[in-house]
């Protein structure tokens, strides 16, 4: 019999990783199709965050999740805004250009926060997901539990886009040769403008599930940024199965960790795992072989 802490660290661990995984995977799609290095990504998380506190406060509700509503199409347009202006002069640029672009643009974000909302933390006091449900011998936060299940819903619905619809044909093309996509007619401009924005809507979804059991502050998009280029590393750009891999796998991690060591160590255990991991497979721990 597994004890039930244990059991209850693992369950928690495997909904955050399933959460990190939409993150990582709007980070992979504009990194692995436009070889663009995004700093900014988790600065983007942390702005939808905000964005679904201040829209439920305005309409005087307690839940984030129906907030995607509004963050989703929102963010898309952002998505687009940022392609058109920031990513698309960077296009096959020196990465530390890019590097110091995609942080610049972090930076700005974080300030306008900490500018507008000070550096204390907001939340959403949710009334029906913030009970818990029993899960055979362990009880789940019903927020972390939907966030879970929406995860899982919008990657399924992301890989079936990927791999059943032209557009998934067009973007698959473009990540493989840029030049071969062209021959084929494709318009790549508009694939990375659609990827993009695909991308930065990812981050406005995970920013409302996020509210629905966490709490934002300026600073939180550092951290979501760290967490999502580690598992995009470890998944090494393998597909959507290697990313999940890598997010249930740091997911599980940092949860034991703050079950059985402390919080405060939780965000650098998966940096370790990262380095070890790195140092005996350089492609990546969830990389196709051969």
């Amino acid at each position: 019999m597994i004890p039930t802490l244990i059991l209850r660290a693992l369950v928690d661990g495997l909904l955050l990783g399933l959460f990190y995984s939409v993150i990582a995977l709007g980070l992979a799609l504009i990194f692995g199709v436009m070889n663009i290095i995004n700093f900014a990504h988790g600065d983007f998380v942390m702005l939808a965050a905000y964005i679904t506190w201040l829209v439920a406060r305005a309409l005087q509700v307690d839940e984030a999740t129906p907030i995607a509503i509004v963050t989703i199409p929102a963010f898309f347009a952002i998505g687009i805004a940022f392609y058109r202006f920031v990513v698309r002069p960077l296009l096959g640029g020196d990465p530390l250009i890019q590097i110091a672009c995609t942080v610049g643009i972090g930076f700005i974000l974080q300030n306008v926060a900490l500018m507008l909302f000070k550096a204390e933390p907001r939340s959403l006091p949710s009334l029906v997901l913030g009970t818990y449900v029993a899960l055979g011998p362990v009880s789940v936060h019903l927020a972390k539990l939907v966030a879970g299940l929406a995860s899982v819903v919008l990657t399924l619905l992301i890989h079936r886009m990927l791999t059943r619809t032209w557009l998934g044909l067009a973007i698959r093309a473009t990540a493989y040769s840029e030049e071969v996509a062209k021959t084929l007619g494709i318009n790549t401009d508009r694939v990375f403008m659609l990827v993009t924005g695909i991308g930065i809507a990812l981050t406005g979804f995970g920013g409302v599930l996020w509210m629905s059991f966490g709490q934002v502050d300026p600073y939180l998009g550092a951290s979501f940024a760290l967490v999502s280029w580690i598992i995009v590393a470890l998944g090494g750009l393998g597909g959507i199965r290697g990313l999940i891999y890598a997010s249930l796998l740091v997911g599980v991690i940092e949860a034991l960790t703050m079950t059985y060591v402390s919080p405060s160590v939780a965000k650098a255990v998966p940096f370790i795992i990262f380095i070890v991991a790195t140092w005996l497979r350089p492609q990546g721990l969830f990389a196709p072989r051969g």
